[in-house]
């Protein structure tokens, strides 16, 4: 059962989430610093029934899903951050367009106005207006698992915005409320700061979300897995303390959800992708009315690139990386030939364009069980149980129809992972780039990449810059070394 039916409402909620900002947001930061509209929500009483405090929500939802911004389509996480990895070849003109700047690693604090910074904390000042509308006196009036359910999505979609800030940008400032004259003078917080609120809402999150199940506000059990519940929250959970080599927690997260009974490894691959995989854990439900999901509509080859179009090849560096007979590449990876040229590019998934909505089967995966069962054999190696890690990364090599891995020492063993962590989860969600990063493999790679992409490479790109605007805006914001 879908937490909303059609377009039009789509569109409602997006505005009443907007409503919601914009009723308190003025002056909070110029990145959110927008105009008023025609006729302003008595945002107090959005909070007085569980419909209108269930469309809040939904609206927030509704804005990640968003075609171009941050989770989906060309402004994603998947296609930017894979565009800066080792991830693709691009083919596009002129160097200044968006994904080029990406691609060369070549951003400064004069280009990169317009990607990440203003969405995040927009999005970030409406989880925080929810969040203080559902605490208010007004919602007294809710039915307390409604407002119980909606506080645990809310923050556990902070928690995830917040852990994608501060491994895009560093320390970023931690605005927990919708005052602006709090807000618009907020300086970075250290990054372990963050993290330990990250962390903070993501525990309150598991206590008001429904386990191994996925349940609407109508306390109905339903088979679409669009809102977040338990598993959610221990999936984002499990990737944060692999981040912070908090091993212990990380591989407690992921068994949990490797325990539950409602994940299973797809064993088609062409199966993982769909909206009814058994395997993903939290989806993005599309607000298009003709594809599921916008990365497709970048990703997908249709003819040979030129030097006009942007088209998306997968790198020989990452081709390079599968083993023969690895059955994800003839499921996930597809190829076009032009003369004597061919082309591989993501063919994870396959439908970019529909008649109707009733037609889309696919949705955009932001946790999935394969995932989880790598965190927790890495943390199982970094704790020395070769043997357990060993179990879960062949598990995944089975699926892809591959034999046991050879790995045995703790060292290979780890290697080993990282590789497959590169084939199984390539172009999505960045995990590449970030993957780089926290296993300080970074420089070493980017050094050989960064030239055969036509850019150079210097170890503060790691983190990428603040926005010019946002440092002329508040003079408490600092910029990122070496911009």
């Amino acid at each position: 059962m879908k937490r909303y039916n059609d377009i039009k409402t789509v569109k409602i909620l997006i505005c009443l989430a907007g409503l919601i900002m914009v009723a308190g947001i003025s002056g909070c930061k110029k990145a959110i610093d927008i105009g008023a509209p025609t006729t302003l929500i008595n945002t107090a009483n959005v909070y007085t029934s569980d419909g209108t405090a269930e469309a809040a929500v939904s609206g927030l939802l509704s804005s990640l899903a968003s075609s171009g911004h941050m989770y989906n389509g060309t402004g994603s996480i998947s296609i930017l951050q894979g565009l800066a990895a080792d991830e693709f070849t691009f083919y596009a003109a002129p160097a200044s367009s968006p994904p080029n700047l990406f691609y060369a690693n070549s951003l400064t604090t004069l280009n990169n106005n317009n990607y990440y910074w203003p969405e995040i904390y927009s999005e970030i000042f409406i989880c925080n207006s929810v969040i203080q509308g559902l605490s208010s006196a007004s919602a007294a009036s809710l039915t307390p698992a409604v407002q119980a359910q909606l506080m645990g999505e809310v923050k556990f979609i902070r928690a995830f915005i917040y852990f994608n800030a501060v491994n895009l940008y560093g320390d970023v400032p931690l605005i927990l409320g919708t005052d602006p004259a709090v807000n618009s003078i907020a300086s970075r917080a250290p990054a372990a700061t963050v993290i330990q609120q990250v962390i903070k809402d993501l525990i309150d999150a598991q206590s008001l979300l429904p386990d191994n199940s996925y349940v609407t506000l109508a306390g109905l059990t339903t088979t679409s897995r669009i809102l977040p519940n338990k598993q959610a929250v221990n999936a984002l959970l499990s990737r944060v303390y692999l981040y912070t080599k908090d091993w212990k927690n990380a591989e407690a997260q992921a068994s949990n959800i490797i325990n539950a009974s409602s994940y299973v490894l797809e064993p088609v691959l062409t199966n993982v992708f769909l909206k009814a995989s058994r395997e993903a854990i939290w989806q993005l439900q599309s607000i298009s009315v003709n594809y599921g999901n916008a990365d497709v509509n970048v990703l997908l080859m249709v003819a040979a690139p030129t030097s006009v179009a942007n088209d998306y090849a997968l790198s020989n560096s990452l081709l390079g990386a599968f083993e023969g007979g690895d059955n994800r590449f003839s499921n996930w990876v597809g190829k076009i030939s032009s003369g004597a040229n061919t082309y591989y590019y993501a063919a994870k998934y396959k439908q970019n364009s529909v008649a109707s909505v009733s037609l889309i089967t696919e949705y955009p995966i932001m946790f999935r069980l394969a995932e989880q069962y790598l965190i927790r054999a890495e943390s199982r190696a970094q704790q020395n149980n070769n043997i357990g890690a060993q179990s879960d990364l062949n598990a995944i090599r089975t699926r892809a129809g591959l034999g046991n891995t050879t790995a045995t020492t703790q060292s290979d063993l780890l290697n080993a992972i990282y590789n497959e962590r590169r084939i199984e989860l390539f172009t999505e969600f960045g995990h590449r780039w970030f993957d780089l990063k926290r296993t300080g493999q970074l420089d070493a790679v980017m050094g050989v990449a960064a030239p055969l992409k036509g850019g150079t490479w210097s170890s503060y790109k790691a983190l990428i810059p603040l926005p010019l605007t946002e440092i002329q805006a508040d003079s408490h914001l600092t910029q990122n070394p070496g911009y």
